[in-house]
């Protein structure tokens, strides 16, 4: 019965929209023969869904006409964007045959749930879809959507275990932070007592941060553990034992008073480091009238003898009245250190390594459900946002992108090329990991399979006058259109996530 009803009502709108569709072309153009040549477009199938009859519902111009007559695809697309607004305009109606297939799933679930399961299992189970079912036929919830979503992709928290904080969890303390990389949970007051566990956002511990600051180097193995380091009294020092199986050691250092200081590296301001008792690095602070934010502090690369014992020794001195009147140090901050063996690559070799690895793909799946949270995400800000536009070239060659990647803590749909990325930060010295459109860091990327898609067709079909695709709120899909608009790459990086489409 709910199926008949649904196909009933959907092939009463689409001889709706059929006869209301002279009226529509009737407003883009009053060429008799383009009109009547629009109509014999429309197709004239029944469609089994909401989503069928909105596809069917578009005209297509034949291939073989768009490339004798390219001045019609703009009148199909005017037209096609008036069809759109159709849709819009009796939401209400396809919302109630939208709530009607969701009930034929429904009802589908039930008897294949009847068939797996005992009795008592299926009564409880009736109960809860009841439940489901009378709340959204009162109302359409996206916000179901939303959970439904997000439990596909987050992970249940579990009680927290701080038992690979930097105290192996010798010491209690009530405020708790976890890694969005590791997972791990840390102390806060065992990273720093400036960190309060209700400000940090997208978290990234000390080892992790450590660990994939560079991607340029590619960790083998640990030499030297992180560990940490802060100045008390006028001088402090720290030794440390280790053996390398190689001779060439990368040591890193992070400084965790700020963000941006636990993000990149930053070595204490008046210091020295030793290996095997020489020195190797003196650490100069910047001057009082300095115009650089911050110094530019890069990793050690230095050479060690192979599968011998050796120590590195980390120094540093109080400054005087004097040093203080002339640089900014700033004193008794914690420090991190670690030192590994890498290999180095190239930016081609970078970005073949990137793209040939599955883990690097947020898959067409997950990049249309990424787009449902972040199309709600600005409307729930109290603007209704009806589409939105996405630009298909870089922010940063303004050429179409190749491989569009984003950051793991990037809230944009959009994107920037992986390949201008990478051979821009090849010859950046000191790198600085950051997204280029919302300056995120970025500890790994994340390649958009759906854009990618899109790119991919462009080139196929050498439709490379189209610059960027449109999302609709109202829909399950992507169009393309060429609608030219100024670039603005400052887009916002939405913390919350809540979801509607």
């Amino acid at each position: 019965m709910k199926i008949q009803q649904l196909q009933q009502e959907l092939e009463v709108f689409r001889k709706q929209l059929k006869q209301e569709l002279p009226t529509i072309i009737n407003k883009v153009t009053s060429d008799r023969s383009q009109m009547v040549y629009f109509e014999q477009l429309f197709k004239d199938q029944k469609p089994n869904s909401v989503q069928e009859l909105y596809f069917q519902s578009l005209l297509r111009l034949d291939p073989h006409i768009a490339r004798q007559q390219p001045q019609l695809d703009e009148t199909i697309q005017s037209i096609n964007e008036l069809i759109h607004l159709y849709f819009e305009q009796h939401i209400e109606k396809l919302q109630e045959m939208i709530l009607i297939e969701k009930e034929i799933k429904i009802m589908r679930d039930l008897e294949e749930l009847q068939v797996s399961q005992e009795t008592t299992q299926i009564s409880n189970a009736s109960i809860e879809i009841e439940q489901q079912k009378d709340t959204e036929i009162e109302k359409y919830n996206m916000e179901e959507v939303c959970n439904i979503i997000k439990r596909k992709y987050y992970r249940q928290k579990q009680q927290p275990n701080c038992e690979f904080c930097f105290c192996a969890n010798q010491l209690y303390y009530k405020q708790i932070v976890e890694c969005h990389i590791c997972e791990k949970h840390y102390h806060v007051n065992c990273l720093d007592r400036s960190y309060d566990e209700r400000q940090v956002k997208n978290f990234t511990c000390p080892r992790c941060t450590l660990y994939h600051m560079d991607q340029f180097f590619e960790i083998i193995s640990v030499i030297i553990e992180p560990f940490s380091f802060k100045k008390t009294g006028l001088t402090s020092t720290k030794t440390v034992k280790f053996k390398a199986d190689t001779n060439k050691l990368d040591i890193r250092c992070i400084r965790m008073d700020c963000p941006l200081s636990a993000e990149e590296i930053t070595w204490p301001d008046l210091g020295e480091l030793y290996i095997n008792n020489k020195k190797i690095a003196e650490f100069i602070p910047l001057a009082q009238q300095s115009c650089q934010h911050k110094r530019k502090d890069e990793k050690l690369i230095c050479t060690v003898p192979q599968n011998e014992e050796c120590s590195l020794m980390i120094k540093e001195t109080i400054p005087g009245l004097e040093q203080k009147r002339q640089y900014r140090i700033k004193s008794e901050q914690l420090h991190y250190i670690a030192a590994y063996k890498t290999k180095q690559y190239s930016a081609k070799q970078l970005i073949e390594k990137i793209v040939s690895c599955s883990e690097n793909w947020m898959s067409v799946e997950q990049a249309q459900d990424f787009i449902i949270l972040q199309m709600n995400q600005i409307s729930s800000t109290g603007i209704k946002q009806i589409k939105q536009t996405i630009s298909l070239l870089c922010c940063l060659s303004s050429t179409f992108m190749n491989t569009p990647v984003r950051g793991i803590y990037c809230n944009h749909i959009q994107c920037f090329s992986l390949e201008n990325y990478l051979l821009m930060l090849e010859l950046s010295n000191p790198r600085k990991w950051r997204c280029p459109i919302c300056k995120a860091k970025l500890f790994k990327l994340q390649i958009d399979a759906l854009q990618y898609t899109i790119l991919q067709t462009i080139r196929q079909y050498n439709l490379l006058e189209r610059q960027h695709f449109q999302i609709f709120r109202f829909s399950y899909f992507t169009r393309i259109c060429q609608k030219q608009q100024k670039q603005n790459f400052a887009i916002r990086n939405f913390k919350q996530l809540k979801v509607e489409r």
